[in-house]
């Protein structure tokens, strides 16, 4: 069944609660019909009674033969505004009619039976009757006479239809009472609700202090909680996206200053030109170098939603990027060891993999130095794909280590680098599930460790072969 979704939670409240409601009235409804047609048939049977036992006390013989003088009173029971004919009739042991109407036979009555009521039609009406069976006193002994009454149905069916119609009304006040009621306690109910809804429509665009959830139900405080986390959440990403956008426009506004310098000396013929080109060209390829960072940081934002990860592997993306930047390490004076023995397959976008890779040999180059070895590597160690870069250049010191995934966070080693390289990788490897780790090189320089999930495939295959073994 499907739930409602209509556009008020008060009105779909009622709804729910109607339903039942509306079963019950509809079955109390049939239950007072019944009653009232059980009570208008016994008053009706009790009045035909009571008549017949008049007329029967006035059965006798008299003269040689049973007879009766019937009572007027046995008839004023019958003194309704509903107009029903009344029809009697009394006949002796024989069958014969000794008083009353032709055509209202007493049904057959079983041994041992005083009182019968039954339905008939008399002429061209439909009645209901009762026949009462009455002992006579005769020389010959006792014989018995047969009393019938009956009456048409107007005046049971009348007091059948009064007799429901006023349950009905007392049960459809008593509904209308309830249904008021609910949709007054629901609006009391909904009104913290209300209250909150105003509170988040008055909120400022840069208000995100949590709300008080002890202001609302119980019921509803889980919706006040995901709401406060959610806003923890944004303020978390806003502050991140301010310090991110501060450091992003100093290292662009120095970068752009350095360059206006240049260009001035280089204008008024000041210094070595060459030197001066070469100046702006490292100044042109830091820029470039920032812009494409912080591009690839938008990227990253840009895909979290929507990431798909599949099985990529690890040696192949290592290859690639140390072959592709190779001639730049020769150019920097930084011999770079490959070592990605097996394969290693890990659940990752292959995209946003070789960015990973390609940030981390790019920093080890660039503040590394001239004349430092930088090793990259990928394994399998625990279950987990393993990306390793090392170098021996000047390292960083244990308390700086902290400071440098966050974008422009400071800690850097000495070189041109902005400061965004590993604030990149911590951020893609979160988006596939692992890590960056920093661990103190055992021979001095510095070392990035990014741990990856292995593919379901690759993980089931380790997991095998360590039962094998």
């Amino acid at each position: 069944m499907s739930l409602l979704r209509g556009p008020s939670l008060r009105l779909n409240l009622m709804i729910w609660l109607a339903g039942p409601v509306a079963l019950v009235l509809a079955a109390s409804v049939w239950v007072s019909w019944q009653t009232a047609t059980n009570q208008a048939q016994l008053i009706m049977e009790r009045n035909l009674t009571a008549s017949a036992r008049m007329i029967a006390e006035e059965v006798r013989y008299r003269d040689g033969a049973i007879g009766v003088i019937v009572p007027p009173a046995a008839f004023e029971l019958f003194a309704t505004g509903a107009r029903d004919e009344v029809a009697y009739a009394v006949t002796n042991p024989a069958g014969v009619l000794i008083a009353g109407f032709p055509g209202l036979a007493p049904p057959t009555l079983a041994p041992g039976t005083n009182l019968t009521p039954f339905d008939t039609t008399f002429r061209t009406e439909v009645m209901h009757a009762v026949t009462l069976r009455q002992p006579v006193i005769t020389p010959d002994g006792t014989q018995v006479a047969l009393v019938t009454v009956g009456e048409t149905l107007g005046a049971r069916t009348a007091l059948q239809r009064s007799l429901w119609l006023r349950g009905f009304a007392e049960q459809a006040a008593l509904v209308l009472a309830a249904a008021i009621s609910i949709w007054i306690g629901i609006s009391i109910e909904l009104l913290p609700l209300l209250q909150l809804r105003r509170a988040v429509l008055g909120r400022g665009p840069r208000s995100l202090e949590p709300f008080d959830e002890t202001a609302v139900q119980q019921e509803l405080r889980p919706l006040v909680q995901a709401l406060n986390a959610h806003m923890a959440r944004l303020g978390a990403y806003l502050e991140r996206q301010k310090r991110f956008l501060d450091g992003a426009a100093h290292q662009m506004r120095t970068s752009l200053a350095v360059l206006k310098t240049e260009v001035g000396l280089a204008r008024r013929g000041a210094g070595d030109a060459a030197a001066t080109l070469a100046h702006i060209d490292e100044g042109l390829s830091r820029i470039t170098r920032v812009a494409n960072q912080l591009l690839t940081l938008g990227r990253v934002e840009h895909e979290r939603a929507r990431m798909v990860n599949e099985p990529v592997d690890l040696c192949v993306i290592v290859r690639e990027v140390v072959a592709e930047i190779a001639p730049r390490a020769l150019d920097r004076g930084v011999d770079l060891v490959l070592e990605a023995p097996v394969p290693c397959r890990v659940e990752a976008n292959p995209l946003l993999l070789r960015e990973v890779v390609l940030n981390l040999v790019d920093n080890a180059i660039v503040h590394g130095g001239a004349g430092c070895v930088a090793t990259v590597g990928a394994s399998v160690e625990d279950g987990r794909g393993i990306i390793s870069v090392s170098d021996t250049g000047p390292g960083v010191a244990p308390a700086d280590r902290a400071l440098l995934l966050r974008p422009f966070g400071g800690g850097r080693r000495r070189g041109e680098g902005a400061g965004l390289g590993l604030s990149i990788v911590a951020e893609i490897a979160s988006l596939f599930g692992g890590q960056v780790e920093l661990p103190e090189p055992s021979g001095g320089g510095f070392c990035v460790r990014v741990v990856l999930p292995l593919s379901v495939a690759a993980a089931q295959g380790t997991a095998e072969a360590k039962a094998l073994v």
